[in-house]
């Protein structure tokens, strides 16, 4: 599954932080204090695990996950990047071996 692309407008994004925080809310309030302690380290974890958030300041727990959705996203680009490069690269390689190109060792020239 994909992350959604960060860029939304600001009334869908006003609306989906509501939705998420009183989903929040609502969790927060039937959960015991184990798992309330157990989520906050969660939320520690992917603190230190995300390195677009910082680490010297308070960062609510929407934050926190709206760094870890950029993250992922980020992620997605580098990895599709990747792969395409991997692909022209195999490519290339290919194109070079059905080549009649030489490498000779004496003077390090191409030759046909």
């Amino acid at each position: 599954m994909k992350a959604i692309s960060p860029v939304r407008s600001v009334r869908s994004c006003y609306e989906a932080v509501c939705c998420v925080s009183e989903q929040s809310l609502s969790i927060s309030r039937s959960r015991s204090p184990c798992e309330l302690s157990d989520m906050n380290d969660c939320y520690s974890k992917l603190k230190e695990l995300v390195p677009s958030i910082p680490q010297d300041k308070s960062v609510s727990q929407v934050e926190i996950l709206q760094h870890v959705i950029d993250y992922i996203f980020d992620l997605q680009i580098a990895l599709e990047n990747e792969e395409d490069t991997v692909k022209n690269s195999a490519d290339v390689l290919r194109a070079l071996q059905s080549s009649e190109i030489t490498f000779p060792k004496e003077d390090g020239t191409l030759c046909h």
